[in-house]
């Protein structure tokens, strides 16, 4: 290296010239052991010569130890000189340590994996490790999981909502899949379900239903919704399709009688279904539900013929399902059901809405449109040449495990691998759901579990059974922040992760504008009287 002429004065540490002093002086000492050896060989002394030479022997291992310390201490710098660090003298680095991977494994700290693979959507980061938790049931199908059902279940105020919003409506939107939604809270701000405003954002308009008509109607005898043919027969492939017409109309009927259906009443009920098709055709009409009530009321005589009954049995075995339909499509289903479906409802707009919100909770016009729409998707999916992933999102999912609707509901999830559907269930507390529900079995075949903070250590408890997490789980779903939830992939062990949100789905995912609203009376009135006049 040139040293600079400005430095060729300076006094430079020890540690930085070519010989140290320690060097020297061991130079030195070698020299003069070295003479008095050749004088003691000189006097012929053997004596002499033999303890001068015990005398050298040591010495030269002091100095073969003195110069292998002096080796490994090179890069030492007792004296520390600042002035030379200023100028670009560096004290050399420390030799590297010779050794096996078996002994440094000591210097490697423990590292976490990261709970999910580098494949899917982003959902939000691992509350134990930090790692990026990036999952998709689409993608992870056939490798971490055998089920792309997802369910989220958790209290009010918990996250569900946004977690849903963001990663099973929006981010699957980026991959031009299809997205339908069934929305069922109600926003007084949006006078409609709280996605109206994120439809309206993407430029969508929602599909809002209204009892007593004024909203959107849905055909349960439109032919999308016959998955066979024939329905009645019993080959092989009829358990590999949707739930089809017939299924849907015994479900309505069973739901307007608060009871299954008898055995001649069920007879009566699919001849009725049978005429009902018929006579629309050859009116060149689409039949609907009020054609099934008339042939309910008016048996045809050649189907009574064919079947070696006469057309009094089979107005009298129709009778009670007759009256009860009609009561529900004059009340309950009054404008929902009773026509051909609308021309706004399509599935091939990205996002579709749903808006059941202002469709009462107390009768079965809820689950009953729930169940239609699920079933009306999956014979279009069923249908398909190229299969495009779907993604069914069900909030308040639990109408649609109740009374008969349920079983139409349980069939149609069972075929989501081969439709390439992913149906996604909200639920508050797994108590919402009937011991003897359907529904049961259809959340623990469920690939995907999102568990949001359950305040009742009861409730919390049961989703460790229901889901057979480890031990102490409850206390962990219990003691959950918002925003936070355990999600178990598969037969996965559960983690807990942290929902993280862009700055735009924070704004789209809002559903808190009106608890936190400071409007006063006085602005209601003014506002109020300005409309009236």
């Amino acid at each position: 290296m040139n040293t600079p002429k400005l430095v060729k004065g300076f006094s430079m540490p020890w540690a930085l010239t070519t010989k140290s002093r320690r060097t020297k002086r061991t130079g030195a000492r070698e020299q003069r052991l070295a003479s008095e050896n050749s004088a003691a060989a000189a006097t012929g002394d053997a004596l002499a010569a033999a303890r001068w030479e015990g005398k050298n022997k040591r010495a030269r291992d002091a100095n073969t130890t003195a110069a292998g310390t002096a080796a490994s201490v090179q890069w030492h710098c007792e004296r520390k000189s600042q002035r030379a660090a200023r100028l670009g003298f560096y004290d050399p680095a420390a030799p590297g340590v010779l050794s096996s991977t078996r002994q440094m494994e000591f210097s490697h700290m423990a590292i976490a994996s990261p709970p999910t693979s580098h494949r899917g959507l982003a959902f939000g980061i691992d509350a134990g490790s930090g790692w990026m938790v990036v999952h998709d049931p689409f993608t992870s199908y056939g490798n971490e999981l055998e089920s792309p059902n997802v369910c989220f279940i958790g209290d009010l105020g918990q996250g569900k909502s946004s977690g849903i919003k963001t990663w099973a409506v929006l981010r699957q939107l980026l991959l031009g899949r299809r997205v339908v939604v069934i929305d069922k809270k109600y926003q007084l701000d949006q006078n409609g379900g709280e996605y109206t405003s994120l439809a309206q954002r993407l430029g969508i308009t929602p599909v809002k239903f209204m009892v007593g008509g004024g909203g959107a109607k849905i055909n349960i005898l439109d032919p999308r919704i016959a998955a066979r043919l024939n329905e009645d027969s019993h080959d092989d492939t009829a358990l590999s399709t949707p739930a089809g017409q017939s299924m849907l109309v015994r479900a309505v009927v069973e739901e307007a009688l608060g009871r299954p259906l008898l055995p001649k009443e069920g007879k009566a009920v699919r001849m009725a279904h049978k005429q009902a098709l018929r006579t629309a055709a050859a009116n060149n009409e689409t039949a609907h539900i009020r054609h099934v009530l008339s042939a309910l009321y008016a048996p045809d005589k050649d189907a009574a013929a064919a079947s070696n009954l006469s057309v009094e049995e089979i107005r009298q075995w129709g009778q009670d399902p007759a009256f009860e339909l009609e009561r529900m499509i004059e009340d309950d289903l009054a404008g929902l059901i009773d026509g051909e479906t609308s021309t706004e409802i399509s599935l091939n707009a990205g996002l579709t809405v749903f808006d059941v919100s202002l469709l009462p909770e107390d009768g079965p016009a809820l689950a009953i449109v729930m169940t239609i729409i699920n079933t009306w998707l999956a014979n279009t999916l069923y249908r398909q040449d190229v299969p495009v992933p779907t993604v069914l999102v069900i909030e308040e999912a639990w109408h649609t495990v109740q009374g008969s609707v349920a079983k139409v509901t349980r069939r149609n999830t069972k075929l989501s691998r081969a439709l390439s559907l992913s149906c996604m269930f909200a639920f508050h507390h797994i108590s919402d759901i009937p011991e003897d529900s359907p529904a049961i079995a259809m959340l623990k075949e469920c690939g995907t579990v999102l568990l949001y903070k359950q305040q009742k250590s009861d409730d919390a408890w049961a989703c460790e059974k229901m889901f057979n997490l480890p031990s102490g789980s409850a206390a962990d779903i219990a003691s959950l922040t918002k925003g936070t939830c355990m999600m178990r992939i598969g037969g996965k062990d559960p983690f807990i992760a942290i929902h993280v949100r862009s700055a735009l789905e924070i704004e789209l995912t809002d559903t808190d504008k009106a608890m936190k609203s400071t409007a006063t009376i006085n602005q209601h009135e003014t506002k109020t009287q300005e409309e009236a006049a």
